[in-house]
């Protein structure tokens, strides 16, 4: 029998996860959002009841997991309501926008044996798939340096959406689609981050279209010296990017469509991925990989422990820009863990 899904959101993303959900037989039993247009088209088109609120949900029904797609700021609430009811958690990136809450989300999850996952959908692109598996074959050597750019119309695109107004966001283009950049390249190259500097222009107070991120990671304990450039007034709709990583006996660079590797004294081996790189066909993935959580079958691919050190890494870079100095991601996120949080309250 499917597991019974509450899915929190009902606009654009949150349609795409629910086709993909009626793609994979799953029994979605309520919708909830605050716009009454959005649930009328849910009801409409799911024949399921739709709330504005969780609470509701929870008493109507025994719901065993939940999806939530709605403003970053708003997830560690939603995803809490859900965990205290011991249901397992699906919570599109980022995870929360709070060292603090990734923490409690975590120690929620953990003490009621719950799935708590992320929806970074790169780790399900077959490129960034054979990326990672080059790398962990050891073919480029020992990894030390890496590269990562994004760009993307994101602010004209954005301007006057929730997006933009970092009270419901986080931030800006750094926590949008920014997000996925660091997660790429933090999995590909295998690597934790220590610390950050940082550079941002803004559009508007507190929303980052441009960021130039100097990165120190490690790896197998050995440092990594990365960068990452993220440019949210690009001319690009959708988000355009590339990779280089850089070994002791070899180079992987992938530009969106192909990858290449050059070894040293070798031909250069160059690939592109044409197969399974869309977006409704990630989504599905990433989903049949939660679903299978939720029966045991499978562990998550982005538990929360990815989300919390993208957000510690994500806050740091602001820090850092704030500031002007170098920020100690590691730190942040040890320091979150000695604070008493709302969990350990509970």
């Amino acid at each position: 029998m499917p597991p019974a899904i509450a899915t929190v959101g009902l606009g654009g993303l949150g349609r795409v996860l629910l086709r993909s959900l009626s793609d994979l037989d799953a029994d979605v039993v309520a919708g909830v959002d605050v716009s009454p247009d959005a649930r009328a088209s849910f009801e409409e088109s799911f024949d399921a009841p739709s709330y504005d609120d969780i609470d509701s949900v929870l008493s109507a029904y025994d719901v065993d997991a939940a999806l939530i797609a709605t403003p970053h700021a708003l997830h560690h609430e939603q995803a809490t309501a859900f965990l205290e009811a011991d249901v397992d958690v699906f919570v599109e990136k980022p995870m929360v926008t709070d060292v603090g809450d990734a923490v409690d989300l975590i120690d929620r999850a953990r003490e009621r044996d719950r799935v708590l996952q992320v929806g970074y959908q790169r780790r399900f692109h077959p490129a960034f798939a054979e990326i990672e598996r080059i790398v962990e074959s050891g073919r480029i050597g020992e990894v030390h340096a890496a590269n990562a750019v994004l760009s993307q119309d994101w602010i004209d695109l954005q301007r006057g959406t929730w997006r933009a107004d970092p009270s419901l966001s986080g931030g800006g283009q750094l926590y949008d689609s920014g997000s996925h950049l660091l997660d790429a390249l933090l999995w590909t190259t295998g690597a934790e981050p220590q610390s950050v500097s940082a550079q941002m222009e803004f559009d508007s107070p507190g929303v980052d279209t441009d960021a130039a991120l100097a990165l120190s990671l490690e790896r197998d304990g050995r440092p990594v010296t990365a960068s990452v450039s993220v440019s949210g007034a690009g001319i690009d709709g959708e988000p355009a990017e590339s990779y280089a990583i850089w070994g002791t006996e070899g180079r992987i660079t992938f530009d969106g469509e192909r990858i290449r590797v050059a070894e040293q004294g070798a031909t250069t081996y160059e690939t592109e991925i044409t197969e399974g790189t869309d977006f409704e066909t990630l989504t599905d993935r990433k989903l049949e990989n939660f679903l299978a959580s939720v029966r045991g079958d499978d562990e998550p691919a982005v538990p929360g422990e990815v989300g919390l050190e993208i957000t510690a890494l994500t806050e740091a870079a602001y820090r850092a820009a704030e500031e002007g100095r170098r920020v100690d991601v590691q730190e942040l996120i040890e320091n979150a863990r000695a604070a008493p949080t709302a969990a350990a309250d509970d």
